[in-house]
């Protein structure tokens, strides 16, 4: 019981700052100041948060990673052709999937490498706990791939 009121409260969590990233969300929430902070993205999908509480979405149609700091307005992080979806792991590595299937790995540094080709689009990434990542195809494929497997050049 507890477990389904934490995928709730997840679940809100998400749409809410989904809603307020799109600007259809409100633009102040229980009064504490929040605001819009990004508007006019009719191509962003996939939303993700690392430790330190920078969030990240891509831009499909601009081919775009955007990230947005805490306090601060939305900024482009990377450029990546046609991603469709991105996870970040624990060492603020962040993880973007493609129409074509590959996936690039873009450092803290700001260094971007295809890590992986997958053969079809990559429609959901996520991490594990030990930091294998969790790969989702179109085609119905479900990878797992240990870090120590992906390549880091490029």
């Amino acid at each position: 019981m507890q477990g389904c009121l934490r995928i709730k409260l997840f679940l809100l969590s998400i749409f809410t700052v989904a809603a307020i990233l799109s600007g259809t969300g409100p633009r102040a929430w229980a009064g504490d100041g929040s605001r819009a902070i990004g508007s006019g993205l009719p191509g962003t999908t996939g939303l993700v948060m690392d430790g330190r509480g920078y969030a990240y979405t891509v831009d499909r149609r601009a081919g775009i990673i955007l990230c947005v700091p805490p306090d601060d307005d939305p900024l482009v992080y990377a450029r990546v052709d046609g991603p469709t979806t991105l996870a970040v792991d624990r060492l603020g590595t962040l993880f973007v999937g493609t129409v074509s299937g590959d996936i690039f790995a873009v450092t803290p540094d700001g260094a971007v490498s295809r890590v992986f080709r997958c053969g079809s689009q990559v429609s959901g990434l996520n991490l594990d706990r030990d930091g294998n990542l969790l790969v989702v195809t179109d085609k119905g494929a479900f990878l797992r791939l240990p870090r120590a497997d992906l390549r880091f050049s490029d």
